[in-house]
């Protein structure tokens, strides 16, 4: 029997409603599924979805074997296979839908004194409804975002999208529809190795033609490894309009219950309008209106600017208020005595956030999905595409209590010069919160918890400073991320490899960002299309050591320790960030990190650390001053995200037994979208071919004769009479692979061949 062609159409009527499946001439069988998309606290719920399945012929039978019931929102998928349906499209927050008299209404939102959300439109309504404006509606049926309307975007109708959970080894298949209209997507599965289909990577242009509006994009990879991980759109910003979600793996070690904490930036402009507006715009500079004029913007401690990106709001799971707003917050529920695991994941793009919970110390089990021996901090600092897994313990009085996430703002830096840089501290608080609350403690109000007070006696543990300290008065103990360590046995020790390469990238802002002088301009279309050669803008071969705009490419061998020393140092000092790099395809271990000296009575740096120099006027090649530093080659973290400290450096190591062109950037979205990224190249002989069908794209043109003749009918051009010699070819070739046809297609061979020599 032949497998059953499936042709899916969707509906989203209620079940009630009587519909009728597709009407067409061909003799076909239909057979209606439906699957819930419930939504999560906060957000719209699709509702149940209708699915018509077209199967051909006798193919039913088979069909009905194939039907799977997608996971519901928050249920581990136990499946060999689990397959998911991602609806992408663009909606309103603060607005509210219902139906009246069988009809949708839609109607905006507003934010009374005392919290409530009210429906309030300016339109003239029907003699027949009743006036909507003040009626009461709850904030689980609002995507309330900071509370002030915008446009978002939605994943089956949830903000942030729905999460997918699922065992290690799974099979995950994912079917991303673009409803955007006039925008293209892809989505980018964070953390994930993509081994043995690189393809499925997500990265526009370089793995993937975009999804066009309208259309649709099955990804299919393993669930490997396990742990906390999300996925999120890899379109220029677009991750900063709301299309991500949680991503976890689980292991039979899951033994606690576990909720996800995504933590983003939020803007009131589209992120499309923050690119266009930016003064370091990659193909034309924009006014910079939503961008700090330097020095007037935030600083930390250490004296270093923490975005250029003016702060607006920031969310947790979808909430959070702009300034002093009511507008409902994420509120999640623990039980008096219980154990919770909480995987923060920051799915922002700009802002590093120190997390913590007042009066509940954060037992830290895991960064980006791996295990390390736990530590028990009071506060996590997180870059954007990090995240820890941490365990607290619910033995505090039964009551509500702040989770706070607060960017690292210090103050405004009064004295910005190559020579002296002081931070004069201000009131201003960029954060976002959400509320942990005991069973049976009211939860209507704010809670009225304060954070604990750091003391000579129990000072603060911080973990993933991006710089070495604070002030001695402030009384806080900064971790190194490169100080933790991965849980392991004697005979897990490696040994310190032979095969090392060795390839310094610094991250630089000489021309704008750039890697060693390089800005990064993407493929014309998936660097696995042939022939490449015409897909890239090629790198200059002096290096561009004076600064350039191409397809940087690294190449890499095969089955290698790479070691990259990845820096962030400039020639001049007070022009500088710390980064957060991010490695597609790969776990590398933090093998070493390098900070600049500082002022332990002030927390500004001091100096570059000494270990790297710059070897050209620029800064855009870097090399060790006297040979690497000691490096922990046996127990080192594992992260795919990672740190670098300002005037610093990190030392990261993997093993390239993963072919595939994988993306290496900075994840603070206003540098990717500037240029601050590469692909490195890995095994280029022993990449494999994308899957039969897979997309292509690219550039096009035709030449004058072509359109001559075109217009004058003749088409194709230089074609005016069948080309017998071709249908000759194709005997030829049928014959020659049919049993006993080799003597018979040798001589029509030789007999075309001579035709054509008398031709000639």
């Amino acid at each position: 029997m032949p497998a059953p062609v499936i042709e899916e159409r969707d509906t989203d009527y209620p079940f009630s409603q009587h519909i009728s499946p597709p009407l067409t001439g061909e003799f076909h069988t239909y057979v209606r599924t439906f699957h819930m998309l419930p939504g999560v606290a906060g957000n719209h719920s699709e509702g149940p979805r209708m699915t018509w399945h077209r199967t051909s012929g006798l193919g039913l039978a088979a069909l009905l074997c194939m039907l799977v019931v997608l996971p519901a929102e928050g249920e581990i998928c136990g499946d060999a296979v689990c397959s998911y349906r991602f609806v992408v499209r663009r909606a309103r927050t603060m607005t509210h839908t219902r139906t009246v008299q069988g009809r949708e209404q839609n109607n905006q939102v507003s934010i009374t004194n005392d919290g409530h959300l009210e429906l309030f439109t300016t339109l003239t309504l029907d003699r027949n409804r009743d006036d909507v404006n003040g009626t009461r509606v709850s904030a689980d049926d609002v995507i309330t975002a900071d509370g002030v309307q915008r446009n978002v975007i939605l994943v089956n109708g949830q903000f942030p999208g729905p999460a997918i959970e699922v065992m290690e080894g799974a099979q995950v298949a994912v079917t991303v529809v673009n409803q955007l209209m006039t925008d293209a997507i892809t989505i980018h599965w964070h953390g994930l190795h993509m081994r043995n289909t690189p393809w499925m990577d997500g990265v526009p242009s370089v793995t993937q033609c975009p999804i066009m509006p309208h259309e649709s994009f099955t990804y299919r990879f393993r669930a490997f490894p396990a742990g906390t991980f999300y996925y999120h759109s890899h379109m220029s910003s677009q991750m900063a309009d709301g299309l991500f979600g949680a991503l976890i793996i689980h292991n039979s070690q899951t033994t606690i219950p576990s909720f996800p904490l995504l933590l983003n930036d939020w803007y009131h402009e589209e992120a499309e309008t923050l690119d266009i507006a930016s003064k370091y715009n990659l193909y034309h500079s924009g006014a910079g209106q939503f961008e700090h004029a330097a020095p007037s913007g935030g600083y930390s401690v250490d004296g270093i600017e923490i975005s250029i990106r003016q702060f607006v709001s920031a969310l947790i799971n979808g909430r959070g208020r702009y300034k002093s707003n009511k507008a409902p917050l994420s509120k999640f529920t623990v039980e008096e005595g219980q154990k919770i695991r909480i995987r923060l994941i920051h799915a922002g793009g700009d802002h590093n956030f120190k997390v913590s919970i007042d009066q509940h110390a954060l037992r830290v089990l895991a960064s980006d999905g791996h295990d390390i021996n736990p530590l028990t901090v009071d506060a996590i600092i997180v870059s954007p595409g990090e995240r820890f897994d941490f365990e607290i313990d619910a033995s505090a009085s039964p009551d509500l209590y702040w989770i706070r996430t607060e960017t690292l703002r210090e103050g405004t830096c009064v004295t910005c010069s190559s020579k002296n840089i002081t931070i004069t501290p201000d009131d201003i608080i960029e954060d976002a919160r959400a509320v942990l609350v005991y069973q049976g403690s009211s939860s209507d109000e704010d809670p009225t918890s304060q954070a604990r007070q750091c003391t000579p006696e129990t000072p603060c543990i911080f973990l993933n400073c991006p710089f070495e300290g604070y002030p001695e008065d402030r009384q806080i103990v900064c971790i190194s991320i490169a100080d933790t360590s991965k849980p392991t046995s004697p005979q897990d020790y490696a040994v310190e490899d032979e095969d090392v390469e060795e390839y310094f990238l610094n991250f630089g802002f000489y021309g704008g960002t750039n890697i060693n002088g390089h800005r990064f301009l993407p493929p014309t279309a998936p660097l696995y299309q042939s022939p490449r050669t015409n897909m890239i803008i090629p790198c200059p071969l002096e290096n561009c050591q004076q600064g350039c705009k191409c397809t940087h490419i690294l190449d890499l061998p095969f089955n290698k320790t790479i070691q990259l020393v990845i820096a962030s140092y400039q020639t001049w000092r007070f022009a500088n960030t710390h980064h957060n790099i991010h490695v597609h395809g790969y776990t590398f271990d933090v093998v070493a990190m390098g900070y600049p000296s500082f002022d332990r009575t002030t927390g500004v740096f001091r100096d570059s650390n000494p270990d790297i120099v710059c070897s050209n006027e620029k800064c855009t090649v870097v090399t060790w001053r006297q040979g690497s530093p000691s490096l922990n080659v046996k127990n080192a973290p594992q992260k795919d995200t990672v740190l670098i400290p300002a005037h610093g450096y990190t030392v990261v190591r993997f093993r390239s037994d993963n072919p595939g062109f994988w993306f290496l950037h900075c994840h603070q979205s206003i540098h990717l979208a500037e240029g601050m990224a590469m692909v490195l190249n890995v095994a280029a002989d022993r990449h494999l071919a994308p899957p039969s069908g897979f997309p292509k794209c690219g550039n096009f043109s035709w030449g004058e004769e072509e359109y001559e003749a075109a217009v004058s009918g003749v088409w194709p051009p230089n074609q005016k009479e069948p080309a017998r010699h071709e249908t000759w070819e194709l005997v030829v070739a049928v014959l020659g692979s049919a049993a006993g046809g080799a003597a018979i297609a040798a001589g029509l061979t030789m007999w075309l061949q001579k035709r054509r020599n008398s031709k000639t």
